[in-house]
């Protein structure tokens, strides 16, 4: 009887060791696969960014192109984007609004917008896009707060990947 006793103690202490092992493995698991995917969205975020950025210096370097044509009343601060570009910008912004600070995007938006040239229609159709006046300064401080998230978002990043996974801490 005492033997039936002790090997039923045993195997209740191993199964007991077995389950604790098995909850120590899976928390870490979690916890490996939620930074994996954390670690996943700030790439995401960070290459979101980079295009934005990417297009916006694209549009700022296409003002010495246009600058050619009867366009004559651009000042030096003054930005051109074609119609392409400003449904590009609307579109990409309104795909990855998960991705992008939504808030600096929609002042972007309306500050650009309040800036718009009036033209007539048929100005606008033969140069090909609507001028904002002062728009270059509003592009580049645009460009300007986009680097600075992209540092933040990589900052965050490498702190994030060297932060060590334990398997005896409750987070």
């Amino acid at each position: 009887m005492l033997i039936f006793l002790v090997g039923i103690l045993g195997v209740v202490v191993g199964a007991a060791v077995v389950a604790i092992s098995v909850a120590l493995r899976m928390s870490y698991e979690d916890k490996r696969d939620m930074r994996r995917r954390e670690l996943e969205n700030y790439v995401k975020e960070i290459e979101c960014l980079n295009l934005l950025n990417k297009k916006i210096n694209e549009i700022l370097q296409k003002r010495d192109i246009y600058i050619d044509k009867s366009v004559h009343f651009l000042s030096v601060d003054d930005c051109y984007i074609s119609i392409d570009d400003f449904i590009y910008l609307e579109s990409f912004s309104a795909q990855n609004n998960f991705y992008l600070p939504t808030y600096l995007i929609d002042v972007f938006f309306k500050k650009i917008t309040h800036r718009k040239v009036i033209l007539t229609p048929d100005e606008i159709a033969s140069i090909g896009g609507n001028t904002y006046k002062g728009g270059r300064v509003i592009l580049e401080n645009f460009s300007e707060e986009l680097l600075t998230i992209i540092e933040d978002k990589k900052r965050q990043m490498k702190r994030l990947s060297n932060k060590p996974l334990h398997y005896f801490r409750n987070v």
